[in-house]
C-alpha cells in the first residue's frame, strides 16, 4: 500500500517558519542599522566641513564693537576656509593693521546674489541682510560700476594661464599647433555662461559650450580637441577624470594666455574695508608672504610635476572684455609678466620660467 498521502502542515511548520521570518527580520534591520553607522559620520562629516569657527553669522556682525571691521566673505556650494580665496583675505588681513573679525557668510549664496547683496548695502558700511561685506570676483567695467574694486589681481594674472585637457588621439595633433591660425583649427570647449567664451570668440576661435557635467564627456568621446582650463584648476580636475575618463589626458604641448584677473569687491559704502585689504595686499606682496601662499597652494608639487610649463608653446590671445579694468594694474601686482607676452616678447613656456615668480613651476 502506499504511503503517499497528502498532508497538511506538520505539527510546529508554523511557528518555525515565523521564527525564521522574525530572524530574517532582524538581521535586516541590524543591517540597516550597521549600514548608518558607517554611512552617518561620512554625512556628517560633510556638513561640518566647515569649521563653525570659520562662519561669521549676522548676529556675530551686528555684536561686533565700534571700530572692528567685520570681514564676510560670500561662500557659495563646497567652498571652504581651505580655499584659496579664504586663506588670503585671511593673509591681507592680517597684514592690514587694522582690527577685524573674519569669516564666511552664514548661508551659501549664488554670485549674483552676493554681488546684489553688496550694490544694495546702502550706507550701512557694507552690512546687509546676509552681513556679505567681501567677495571675489572676475574683473569688469560694470562690476566696476556697481561695486568698489581692490584693483590687485588676487592671484597675479595665474587665472589667465591656461591648459588644455583632451582625447590621447588627439595629443599628436596638440603638438603641431604653433600660431592663432592653427589653433582657429580647433573645437574648444567651455562650459555654459563662462567669460571665457567671449575672449575666445574675440579671437575668432572656435567655441563649444556645455553643461558642466558633460564637459569632460565631451572630451572623452573626441566631440572636442581641447578642454582649456586655468593651471590652478588642473589638479582638481585630475581626480575627475581619473574617476569619469577612459582616453583623456593633460595636453603636454599648449599654453593659452590671455590677461585675466579677479579682484575683492565691496560695497562702495564700505571704503574702510577696500583700504585695508588693498594696504594688507600690498604688504603681503612686499614680505612674500602672497607669493609663498601661491606657491603652496596654486603652483603645488602636482603642478609643477604635470604641467611640464618649460616644454609648451604659449599662445597669447587679448582680453577685450576687461582691457580697460586690467590696463590700471600695477604691473608690480601681477606674477605672470602680461606685458611681455602681449608684445610678444615672451612666446614659450622656457620664457617664463625664467620669471622669478613662476620658476617655481620648472623646478623639479
Amino acid at each position: 500500500m502506499s504511503t503517499d498521502q497528502p498532508t497538511g502542515p506538520r505539527p510546529g511548520s508554523q511557528p518555525s517558519q515565523g521564527l525564521l521570518t522574525l530572524a530574517s527580520t532582524a538581521i535586516t534591520l541590524l543591517t540597516i542599522v550597521v549600514g548608518a553607522l558607517f554611512i552617518q559620520p561620512r554625512v556628517v562629516e560633510r556638513r561640518i566641513a566647515i569649521d563653525d569657527r570659520h562662519i561669521l553669522t549676522v548676529a556675530e556682525v551686528k555684536a561686533l564693537p565700534e571700530g572692528v571691521l567685520p570681514v564676510v566673505l560670500d561662500r557659495s556650494q563646497g567652498q571652504d576656509q581651505s580655499d584659496f580665496r579664504y586663506q588670503l583675505l585671511k593673509l591681507v588681513m592680517e597684514r592690514s593693521g587694522q582690527p577685524y573679525e573674519l569669516g564666511l557668510s552664514e548661508q551659501t549664496i549664488s554670485q549674483d546674489e552676493a554681488i546684489a547683496a553688496l550694490d544694495q548695502a546702502g550706507s550701512n558700511h557694507g552690512r546687509n541682510s546676509m552681513a556679505i561685506s567681501v567677495g571675489l570676483y572676475g574683473a569688469g567695467l560694470e562690476l566696476n560700476r556697481r561695486l568698489r574694486p581692490v584693483p590687485i589681481p588676487v592671484t597675479g594674472g595665474i587665472l589667465g594661464l591656461r591648459a588644455g585637457w583632451s582625447h590621447r588621439d588627439e595629443v599628436k595633433r596638440m603638438a603641431s599647433v604653433r600660431s592663432l591660425a592653427d589653433l582657429r583649427n580647433l573645437v574648444l570647449l567651455q562650459g555654459l555662461g563662462w567669460s571665457d567664451v567671449d575672449i575666445f570668440d574675440a579671437s575668432g576661435l572656435r567655441t563649444f559650450t556645455a553643461r558642466s557635467d558633460d564637459l569632460f564627456r565631451l572630451v572623452d568621446n573626441r566631440r572636442v580637441q581641447l578642454f582649456p582650463r586655468g593651471i590652478a584648476e588642473l589638479e582638481r580636475d585630475s581626480a575627475v577624470v581619473r574617476a569619469t575618463t577612459a582616453s583623456t589626458q593633460l595636453d603636454p604641448h599648449l599654453l593659452i594666455a590671455y590677461p585675466f584677473a579677479g579682484f575683492f569687491y565691496v560695497s562702495r559704502s564700505n571704503p574702510e574695508l577696500a583700504d585695508a585689504i588693498q594696504i594688507g595686499f600690498e604688504r603681503a606682496i612686499e614680505d612674500g608672504s602672497y607669493q609663498a601662499l601661491v606657491e603652496r597652494l596654486l603652483l603645488t608639487p602636482w603642478l609643477r610635476q604635470n604641467l611640464k610649463l618649460a616644454n609648451r608653446t604659449v599662445l597669447v590671445l587679448p582680453n577685450p572684455v576687461a582691457s580697460a579694468v586690467l590696463a590700471d594694474v600695477d604691473p608690480k601686482h601681477w606674477i605672470v609678466p602680461w606685458g611681455d607676452l602681449l608684445q610678444g616678447r615672451v612666446s614659450s613656456g622656457s620664457q617664463l620660467c625664467e620669471t622669478a615668480s613662476l620658476r617655481v613651476l620648472c623646478e623639479s
